[in-house]
């Protein structure tokens, strides 16, 4: 299916559920030409935008990051696609936006929501457009997704097996798209070299071989 099948189908589900289509921020693989070819395939999955109605988070994002959580976020891609060098060596923005291209972000709530999500509410939304969803994440084929606060939903979204008693800093498993998922903290809430390094950490468990 098409990015613009993909959207058509997005904009009709919400019109049939009495949702204005119009408050849909698009998203996606930040650059299609770059993910391709793309080494380690990274997706980003978060609960909602902040006042971004109509608005394309690809390009938004392909002009590098703007907002101290889209710094967060590209350090933390550079650091999964680099192998996590010295934190001082990446935090630069030339280099944050090459990182941000090569990956790809979306949200579980399509509709531009405030300043403050309400998990509930994106929970929900995840449950209503649970078809749309799965589609749209196994699409982009990604080899890794960090949950960005969204662990929970994603849980029963992609039936991902995991230890219950050992889930925070561990990756789990999805046999169904073969991607490795780490449950993680939202990016506007972390210490940046603090999560930096911890996110690392949890990546170096994940099997060279995939696992799958």
């Amino acid at each position: 299916m098409s990015k613009t099948d993909l959207w058509a189908q997005w904009r009709q589900h919400y019109s049939e559920c009495g949702i204005d289509s119009s408050q849909i921020c698009t998203d996606g693989i930040v650059d299609s030409s770059i993910f391709a070819h793309e080494g380690k395939k990274v997706l980003f999955v978060l609960r909602e935008t902040n006042g971004f109605a109509g608005g394309d988070l690809c390009g938004f994002l392909r002009d590098g990051p703007r907002y101290q959580m889209w710094h967060t976020v590209a350090r933390w891609a550079t650091g999964i696609q680099q192998g996590f060098p010295l934190y001082d060596d990446i935090n630069k923005f030339a280099v944050l936006q090459r990182s941000l291209r090569r990956c790809a972000a979306i949200n579980l709530k399509k509709a531009s929501g405030g300043s403050s999500a309400n998990p509930a509410v994106i929970n929900a939304f995840a449950f209503q457009d649970r078809a749309l969803l799965r589609k749209q994440i196994s699409e982009i084929e990604p080899e890794i997704i960090v949950a960005c606060g969204t662990f929970d939903p994603l849980v029963w979204l992609l039936e991902i097996e995991f230890k219950p008693n050992h889930l925070w800093g561990n990756p789990a498993k999805c046999e169904s798209i073969s991607a490795w998922v780490i449950p993680w903290r939202h990016p506007g809430r972390a210490n940046n070299r603090k999560t930096y390094s911890e996110l690392g950490t949890i990546v170096a468990r994940i099997p060279s071989s995939g696992g799958m």
